[in-house]
């Protein structure tokens, strides 16, 4: 048995608090629950709804797929796709189903309007993306010409709205600077009286440490789930991963355990297997991809800090942790019980892993 466990009452209440930081200061600015990744590994159509029956009307998916499931889950409330696409099917297939499309391009708005044509649909609304610094969709800051000539033909479509995103808001300096570049982008548009009516550039990082940025909208994802870059005691981690014990067993000492023969028991030991392994986003290593010198340096640094301290994984069982031994597996990992009388065959054993790494196919239960 595994099932990821979500708490209705602290999912509650970290909409509650997102919704009174956003009162405080910015009590116009609409909120995006962004829903991408299967609701950042809760379910997104469970995600999604549960979100709505709390007051957040506005989602917005990554993947023309995700629109389309929420859609079909009987969705109705304003969806945006966030993703910019020239595939003329996928477009087609978000106007079908009123999904509100990002263009990136120029070339992007003829498409929207050929398919809009197609379809014999008279009007259609869509958001502008802007590359501020991220490097990835969407038309440069810099290239007001391109910006102009979709606003200017736009025809049918009405660009309601605009947005940007921060490579690492974090980073205050480097933030201000895309901040600002998005800003003088609005400028021209407000000069020339083209400037859409809901502008957005924040996720979750930026609303809580920008709120001079907020703009029109914000978008918000990791704060539903009480996970935050920045201090905020307020907020709740949602969503555990639960398993039961499969079964028990003493072996002796100089006994080893698991993969690789890395880890041999010191003592007689009582152990306890769990079906849940790095198949289901278990303790799944993180590979290292920026490869900067000073990067390098820290991670070697976090490497030699392990040797000085208990680098087990841990499991909770009955209120107390418990550590894994040996290497995890695909599909199960093995946890020392030595020191516990109270612990059976069938014992719900909690584990600690992001719900946008577990298994897509371990049930989600709001409970």
């Amino acid at each position: 048995m595994k099932v990821v466990e979500i708490d209705k009452k602290n999912f509650i209440n970290n909409i509650e608090v997102v919704k009174k930081i956003n009162s405080e200061k910015t009590p116009n600015t609409k909120i995006y629950a962004v829903v991408k990744g299967n609701g950042g590994g809760l379910d997104i159509v469970q995600y999604s709804k549960f979100l709505i029956e709390n007051g957040i009307n506005s989602l917005a998916v990554a993947t023309y797929e995700e629109g389309l499931k929420v859609r079909k889950a009987g969705i109705e409330e304003e969806v945006l796709m966030l993703s910019p696409t020239s595939i003329e099917e996928e477009l087609k297939m978000m106007v079908e189903n009123d999904i509100t499309v990002t263009i990136g391009s120029f070339e992007e708005l003829e498409l929207l309007k050929k398919v809009l044509k197609d379809l014999n649909k008279e009007k259609y609304k869509a958001h502008l993306k802007i590359d501020t610094g991220f490097g990835r969709y969407g038309i440069l800051y810099s290239n007001i010409e391109e910006i102009l000539k979709v606003f200017e033909n736009a025809e049918n479509i009405e660009i309601e709205g605009m947005f940007s995103h921060f490579a690492k808001a974090i980073d205050e300096k480097w933030t201000r600077i895309q901040f600002n570049r998005f800003m003088e982008v609005v400028k021209v548009l407000e000069e020339k009286s083209l400037r859409p009516k809901i502008l957005h550039i924040c996720a979750s990082t930026a609303f809580l440490k920008y709120p001079e940025m907020r703009l029109d909208a914000v978008r918000i994802g990791s704060l539903f789930q009480g996970r935050t870059l920045l201090k905020n005691t307020e907020l709740i981690p949602i969503g555990v991963l639960k398993t039961k014990i499969a079964e028990i067993k003493n072996v002796p000492k100089g006994y080893t355990i698991s993969y690789g023969n890395t880890y041999v028991t010191k003592r007689e030991t009582k152990i306890a297997t769990i079906p849940v392994g790095h198949m289901d986003g278990f303790n799944r290593a993180d590979k290292r991809e920026d490869f900067t010198f000073k990067n390098n340096i820290i991670a070697i640094l976090m490497e030699v800090k392990k040797l000085f301290k208990d680098n087990h994984c841990k499991v909770k069982i009955n209120g107390k942790e418990y550590k894994i031994i040996g290497r995890i597996g695909l599909c199960h990992a093995t946890i020392d019980i030595t020191d516990s009388d109270d612990i059976n065959p069938g014992d719900e054993v909690i584990l600690n892993v992001p719900p946008l790494l577990i298994n897509e196919v371990i049930r989600r239960e709001y409970v």
